[in-house]
């Protein structure tokens, strides 16, 4: 449903549309309000809806609207492009939280939109956070430069402090940890390395559901790169207080140089960032063709391990 009447009123105010009363919601809520943006939530579920306004004061929106100056899209990644076509269809910015898109398919229909009108971003905290950003810049400029040597070799091992919601380990609708968590890592990597040319995985579902959650992704790049990237969800242990999981680590290695890195988590930082590239004052780091890509990656790895996408 569009409604094409004017945004809540208020002087001078900075309006934004938050999609999706869940986790990310929150969280970009109230940092689009501590960076002075007034926030309006729509959610199809009128409880979680009413949560989200009494949690975060946000304004109650009754219906899904076009026509805000911004609009952060929230929802199972299943949902993007649905609610991004909506959104899209008015004039304002577009903000979709990563996985960009369930489905390639789909994440590349989104990517083309960003070449079109440079109306659509992607929420991409580990690769577009503003000043932190400015590390992936140059150490994709190490990499590209051969600073490292030749191949290079990114290794990633992260676990999550955190239960991930249900919907995550699902297969047809969060796409799994591989996907909903590994985004990070797949679209940094198009960054570092250019292009994807072969795909392998070892992964299973160890939580009951239909999403792989555990095990190791293998990705190689047209130059000689390549990422191996392991995650665990699914051990009960990490969420019972029995072990204390690392979130994460990792390290770039090279035949002159190993370098431990990772990009860092700024949700803060991510959106100083994007709200100056809404306003032309900077330029992406991670664009939506790295996003779109790292949902490729990511399925492709899942089909070398006798996941098929055509299965969601």
């Amino acid at each position: 449903m569009h409604d094409y009447s004017e945004v809540p009123a208020g002087a001078g105010q900075k309006w934004a549309q938050v999609v999706g009363a869940g986790a990310a919601g929150r969280i970009y809520a109230r940092i689009l309000q501590r960076l002075v943006w007034r926030v309006q939530v729509y959610d199809r579920d009128p409880e979680a809806t009413q949560r989200f306004a009494h949690e975060t004061k946000a304004q109650v929106g009754a219906i899904l609207r076009d026509n805000f100056p911004l609009t952060v899209v929230a929802v199972p990644a299943s949902a993007h492009r649905v609610v991004a076509e909506v959104v899209l269809s008015g004039g304002g910015a577009v903000v979709v939280e990563k996985p960009l898109a369930l489905l390639p398919a789909d994440a590349y229909w989104l990517a083309a939109h960003e070449a079109a009108d440079r109306r659509l971003f992607v929420a991409e905290s580990q690769c577009y956070g503003g000043e932190d950003s400015l590390d992936v810049q140059r150490m994709a400029q190490a990499v590209q430069a051969g600073a490292l040597g030749r191949p290079v070799q990114w290794l990633i091992s992260a676990m999550t402090a955190y239960h991930p919601q249900a919907w995550c380990d699902d297969l047809g609708v969060g796409g799994g940890a591989f996907l909903e968590g590994g985004a990070h890592v797949l679209t940094t990597a198009r960054v570092l390395f250019g292009e994807a040319v072969k795909w392998q995985g070892s992964v299973r579902c160890y939580s009951g559901g239909t999403g792989p959650d555990n095990g190791t992704i293998l990705v190689d790049y047209a130059q000689g790169d390549a990422l191996s990237l392991s995650i665990g969800w699914g051990t009960r242990g990490c969420f019972d207080g029995r072990c204390k999981p690392l979130m994460a680590g990792g390290v770039l290695i090279g035949p002159d140089l190993c370098e431990p890195w990772w990009s860092p988590d700024n949700h803060e930082a991510m959106w100083r960032h994007l709200l100056r590239c809404i306003g032309g004052e900077a330029t992406p780091v991670a664009g939506l063709s790295h996003a779109a890509g790292a949902v490729e990656d990511a399925w492709r790895c899942y089909e070398a391990a006798g996941i098929v996408a055509q299965q969601v």
